[in-house]
């Protein structure tokens, strides 16, 4: 590994499983102090596992990304590693229903995760940010289908759609600022992770299918959205705010 993060503190939330633990990993092998986060206490411990045995620097801080509270929490830990330099706003909900069978309670518990969540946490992260005084980077984890329409997933596409529009403005503000704060959305196909797996199934023939239904004919994996967002973190992505990574094999061309 180059170090591009050394001694940088970055918060990673939902990272007890999926893209986030892997990004936590994958960060922290680039010499990130990482607070990984999440309300998954088993898993929190796994992915600091995996961290430290690679001889990286993590702690875990349990958390409700729809609680203030707990985002000034989180903070303060990253306060106390150094000061923040960056977050991922990995955490979130999905679930498929028809329009017609998605009730107003549906709706309301993935817009407080994926909307509301990442809302407050960029607000946190401009504050500490700036109390730190150096420049940072966000990235806002949204979708696929936060860009393009999927039937009997209205609510997710809705609030990851509001997340892609969010990120934008975020980074005229983040722009603005002194320091600077860069603040960039990206933006997952079919990544196998439990997110997938808890909805359709586990199987080889759906991964096999999922494959073979992407341009690459490949199915994505945890570790091709860590690469992405190490590089969105990174200085070699230092002219880069307000864009949409997509990183989806070719679907959202197809």
């Amino acid at each position: 590994m180059s170090g591009q993060l050394q001694d940088r503190v970055v918060v990673v939330t939902g990272a007890t499983k999926g893209i986030g633990r892997a990004t936590a990993v994958l960060l922290a092998a680039e010499g990130a102090r990482v607070v990984a986060t999440g309300r998954d206490a088993e898993g929190g411990a796994e992915t600091l596992a995996q961290i430290r045995k690679a001889g990286g620097l993590a702690v875990f801080v349990p958390h409700d990304i729809r609680s203030e509270a707990d985002w000034e929490k989180v903070v303060g830990e990253a306060d106390r590693l150094g000061g923040l330099y960056g977050l991922v706003n990995n955490a979130g909900a999905f679930f498929v229903k028809p329009l017609a069978e998605t009730t107003d309670a549906d709706f309301d518990d993935i817009y407080a995760v994926n909307v509301e969540g990442t809302f407050l946490g960029v607000r946190a992260a401009f504050k500490a940010i700036e109390q730190a005084g150096k420049p940072g980077a966000v990235v806002n984890v949204s979708s696929l289908m936060g860009q393009v329409g999927f039937p009997g997933a209205v609510a997710y596409c809705a609030t990851k759609g509001a997340v892609t529009g969010f990120t934008k403005s975020a980074a005229l503000e983040g722009a603005a600022m002194t320091p600077k704060v860069r603040v960039n959305s990206l933006h997952p196909g079919v990544i196998w992770t439990p997110m997938i797996t808890g909805q359709f199934g586990d199987s080889q023939e759906l991964s096999d299918a999922f494959a073979a239904d992407t341009p690459l004919k490949m199915i994505g994996l945890p570790e091709y959205m860590a690469d992405a967002i190490l590089y969105l973190l990174s200085d070699d992505a230092a002219y880069v705010t307000g864009a949409e990574l997509t990183v989806d094999g070719g679907r959202g061309a197809d």
